[in-house]
């Protein structure tokens, strides 16, 4: 497992099936309950759907990511700006839509 500055452990491997030569790609993560709801919405939407809540988070002054909702910075270059700067605490996934206000969508609706 790899770490990273925002304490995701990330796992990157290759996974084979008995008697199939093919090969796929596997990866985990394991996100700190902290963080977890961003991680969720980020891993169970498709990439239109993503592109939506940065913009909308972008609009109200924030950069969302899969580690969490941070007060965006001028000259940042879209990062996260200083390594002082803390995420918004939101504790679930429906408490991201409304802080963004974006209307709720399950999981299994995610694919806009």
């Amino acid at each position: 497992m790899q770490g990273t500055d925002s304490g995701v452990d990330t796992y990157f491997g290759l996974c084979t099936y008995p008697g199939r030569e093919l090969r796929h790609r596997i990866d985990f993560k394991v996100y700190p309950r902290d963080i977890y709801a961003f991680g969720l919405i980020a891993w169970t939407g498709n990439d239109v759907l993503n592109r939506r809540l940065r913009i909308l988070a972008d609009s109200k002054g924030f950069r969302l990511d899969d580690t969490g909702l941070f007060p965006a910075t001028h000259g940042s270059g879209g990062k996260r700006g200083s390594k002082g700067s803390a995420s918004i605490k939101l504790c679930t996934e429906r408490a991201v839509f409304d802080f963004l206000g974006f209307p709720w969508l399950e999981p299994h609706e995610r694919n806009l």
